[in-house]
């Protein structure tokens, strides 16, 4: 399981899993500075290590201070919310989502993406520059907590290509090939990539709840040799 910015909900996932007779293991999706929308994902982490929670606390600091600017900017637009209806949105890592669902909450607009469309995009009056780790950081972070690093969602990279190879010198293991948007025709691409750089193929739906626009079914369809490589690695985490 992987969350923006948090591993809060990994011990229910653990309890449960543990009654059903499932594995489950800790992940991470990171939130960075990058040219474009880059999230890392970390896979296999320690996710109790005290210095690597600390760390995180500071990124969602950073994420507060960001949505407090967004509101200001909104609020200067004449648009009726508050940064305590935004929060109310979240369990704990705010972001653009949860300001979204507060517009909509308050009928300002009829759908997240509406939101994102008027006012959250880059370019749009709402829009505020995010104030999180950089990739490297990012990356960093994860292997510190014994995990290993991939590229969440490569279609919103900019330079993908030389930016991953970057990546990759500085720890960076893995290529999410397989995730819910993907078509055929980008899973052979993403796939060649790999293989280019020797970076693992990775998998995600990257659910965000029912109505967020990112609600399809859990799960990925991998191919054998695709799991059996991404769970050798796993299995080697700390």
């Amino acid at each position: 399981m992987t969350d923006h910015d948090s591993v809060s909900g990994f011990p229910e996932l653990l309890r449960e899993s543990q009654a059903a007779g499932l594995p489950a293991r800790c992940g991470i999706e990171i939130n960075t500075l990058g040219a474009g929308n880059v999230h890392i994902l970390g896979y296999g982490l320690r996710w109790s290590d005290e210095a690597f929670r600390r760390r995180l606390e500071e990124f969602r600091q950073r994420r507060v201070e960001r949505i407090r600017r967004i509101v200001e900017s909104l609020r200067r637009l004449g648009l009726p919310i508050a940064f305590e209806d935004v929060a109310a949105q979240s369990h704990e890592a705010v972001g653009r989502p949860h300001v979204a669902d507060a517009l909509r909450k308050k009928g300002i607009v009829h759908s997240r993406q509406e939101a994102f469309n008027r006012f959250l995009a880059k370019g749009k009056p709402g829009y505020v520059d995010s104030m999180g780790p950089t990739p490297e950081e990012a990356i960093s972070l994860i292997r510190e907590a014994g995990g290993f690093p991939s590229l969440a969602h490569p279609d919103t990279v900019a330079g993908l290509e030389e930016s991953a190879a970057r990546w990759k010198e500085l720890g960076l293991e893995g290529l999410e090939a397989y995730y819910s948007s993907h078509t055929p025709s980008d899973i052979v691409r993403y796939r060649a990539l790999a293989d280019r750089l020797g970076l693992l193929c990775t998998g995600g739906t990257d659910f965000h709840g029912p109505g967020s626009g990112r609600d399809k079914a859990l799960g990925v369809d991998l191919p054998d040799d695709v799991y059996e490589r991404f769970a050798r690695r796993l299995s080697l985490c700390s």
